[in-house]
């Protein structure tokens, strides 16, 4: 890497050098989100009526989703781009040293990593599948603009949602471009880290989750991260509960509404409901709840996939 390359990347970097988080989501912005009018999430009436009577959101822990084994698939990815980089240096080198600290951190982080999934799409089969668990689902419409003017807040940090990415090659180029600007202060200064290797594997780490095989592209994914780590300055409240077979951790992730005059509402644009054989009634229950917990506007489809 040339002196001219390795400034442009030292003169882009965070003002805050110690994350790298922020600068990886600002450069690649356009893969994290689109134009769109709304995004859904896709719960069951438990769950809607807990996010909707107290604004609050619960992040599960990623290793008892459903998908859970999208994590390693990103692992997976990361470890191949590592270890090819790591033959272009001799033994010697503190770069190859370097890299190899990243993914034995990588391998053994004490991060949890939680997530808050939505979806582009309302009424999806195989989203009614996974996240309603054959009860009575809902997929609750947010609207998309105003829901970035709500601040999933915690810990005095903000979170929102960013788009699933799909594709394998823009998978690789942000794992490389996290080594990059990581490697880059190398060349000029082995002595004095501008990333040390935990904070390279924390990014890596926080980016994972956002990546999934091409094959459920039709998913059209977004999701919320929030991590917890033993090495961080603060812990999120861990809390649990029971879910089928299980018990899930997660984290409540609360809203609040930048917009004064809504009350702190949520930005909801329209419910629809799932398959089932008791929809309409379903629909019914679901309208005078709103009603009466101020959101008396807010109408209420019937999901068109046919129940069985």
């Amino acid at each position: 890497m040339s002196n001219e390359q390795f400034q442009s990347i030292m003169n882009n970097r965070p003002i805050d050098s110690k994350s790298l988080i922020p600068f990886i989501s600002k450069e690649f912005k356009t893969h994290f989100t689109k134009d769109i009018t709304a995004l859904y999430h896709y719960t069951d009436l438990e769950g809607a009526q807990g996010i909707i009577s107290n604004k609050t959101f619960w992040a599960s822990h990623i290793k008892f989703m459903n998908d859970s084994k999208e994590y390693s698939h990103g692992l997976e990815i990361c470890e191949a781009i590592v270890q090819n980089l790591m033959q272009e240096f001799p033994k010697e080198n503190p770069k190859r040293a370097y890299l190899e600290k990243v993914f034995t951190i990588l391998e053994e982080q004490d991060t949890d990593i939680f997530v808050v999934s939505f979806c582009e799409s309302e009424d999806l089969l195989s989203q009614w599948r996974g996240y309603s668990r054959s009860k009575y689902g809902v997929s609750i419409g947010f609207d998309y603009a105003a829901l970035f003017d709500v601040s999933f807040h915690l810990s005095e940090e903000n979170f929102f949602p960013r788009k699933v990415i799909y594709n394998h090659q823009l998978q690789q180029q942000i794992i490389h471009r996290i080594i990059e600007v990581a490697l880059a202060s190398i060349e000029m200064n082995a002595d004095k880290l501008a990333y040390s290797p935990k904070e390279v594997a924390r990014t890596i780490g926080y980016f994972l989750p956002l990546f999934k095989h091409s094959t459920f592209s039709e998913e059209k994914e977004w999701r919320i991260i929030v991590t917890n780590s033993k090495s961080m300055p603060y812990q999120h409240e861990l809390k649990f509960r029971a879910r089928d077979n299980i018990i899930l951790p997660y984290i409540e992730l609360l809203t609040h509404n930048k917009v004064t005059q809504n009350d702190n509402q949520l930005p909801i644009n329209q419910i629809t409901v799932g398959p089932s054989g008791t929809n309409e009634f379903t629909a019914r229950s679901l309208n005078y709840y709103l009603k009466n917990v101020g959101y008396p506007t807010v109408p209420i489809k019937i999901s068109h996939i046919p129940y069985r």
